[in-house]
């Protein structure tokens, strides 16, 4: 893990929690899925009771786009169907593996580690989740544990904001500084916490929102219609998927880099009778080209 990959850059707090992130801009959307009746209105009808239609649903496609507050999905029958967010936001996800080289300070993350007397962690960190702010009244439940700064134990005082730190806990917070050496510090709000991690901890990016989906990415639906209507569904759960690595080279980069190394190290090694033979190549090319456009 090289410190040098992170961006020190401030960050201002958004919605009481702070985040700067260079995000990949997609063609799908750019901003949270609504939930609520706003999403749901043309997926059900006075008689489904909040939208909610008298059918169980479930599959698999890919994403197409998104338009008027709902997912369009091109399904593996090759139908398409409109797909409204789910009410819990928490429920709408989208996925994907990250290098250590995409993280930022000023990320928010989400971690569980055991700790022992002073709160020094007994052994590296398995799993590293990266989540974006989200709209707490859109979350249902102690889900909103997973996105509210804090230390959470997760013994007999589960769901507590607690300052001892002594067993199991689900670490939630800002990312501060992450060493070459893998220890990565991150501010919970009252209590600073110093986690290690290494070469086998998974960074997982977990979004609540599109901001990182692309046309293409794999999609997983369950939830509800009302018949005949089958494509016209309601969702209880919607989790996208992709095979793209954030953090890592993406194969453009790599033919680019491959391409300017070339040259590069031609230009350096030439001789000069190897130089002056493909200048006379050069020219001879163009002369070719103006004699073939004069032609026309």
């Amino acid at each position: 893990m090289n410190q040098s990959r992170f961006t020190v850059a401030s960050t201002k707090l958004v919605c009481g929690m702070a985040l700067v992130c260079m995000l990949a801009v997609s063609p799908i959307a750019s901003a949270d899925p609504p939930t609520g009746k706003a999403a749901s209105a043309e997926f059900g009808g006075a008689n489904t009771g909040g939208g909610l239609g008298n059918e169980i649903t479930k599959f698999s496609g890919t994403l197409k786009g998104a338009q008027r507050g709902v997912l369009v999905v091109t399904k593996e029958d090759g139908s398409e169907a409109t797909v409204a967010p789910p009410d819990n936001l928490a429920s709408f996800q989208f996925i994907a593996k990250a290098k250590p080289a995409y993280l930022q300070r000023g990320m928010l993350v989400r971690f569980y580690g055991t700790f022992g007397p002073g709160g020094v962690p007994v052994a590296p960190i398995n799993k590293v989740t990266l989540f974006q702010p989200v709209d707490q009244r859109a979350i249902v439940g102690h889900a909103k544990d997973q996105f509210k700064p804090g230390v959470y134990s997760e013994g007999k005082d589960k769901g507590r904001n607690g300052n001892a730190m002594m067993g199991k806990f689900m670490i939630v917070g800002q990312l501060a500084n992450l060493t070459p050496n893998g220890i990565m510090a991150v501010h919970t709000g009252k209590v600073p916490v110093q986690v290690q991690v290494n070469t086998e901890t998974e960074f997982e990016i977990r979004y609540n929102n599109l901001n990182l989906a692309k046309e293409g990415d794999k999609v997983n639906v369950s939830g509800f219609y009302n018949p005949p209507n089958e494509n016209q569904v309601k969702a209880d759960k919607v989790t996208i998927t992709t095979d793209r690595i954030f953090g890592e080279p993406q194969p453009d980069d790599q033919s680019t880099r491959r391409k300017r190394g070339k040259r590069e190290t031609s230009k350096d090694s030439d001789s000069p009778e190897e130089k002056k033979g493909d200048k006379a190549d050069d020219q001879e090319d163009n002369k070719e080209a103006k004699d073939g456009d004069e032609a026309e």
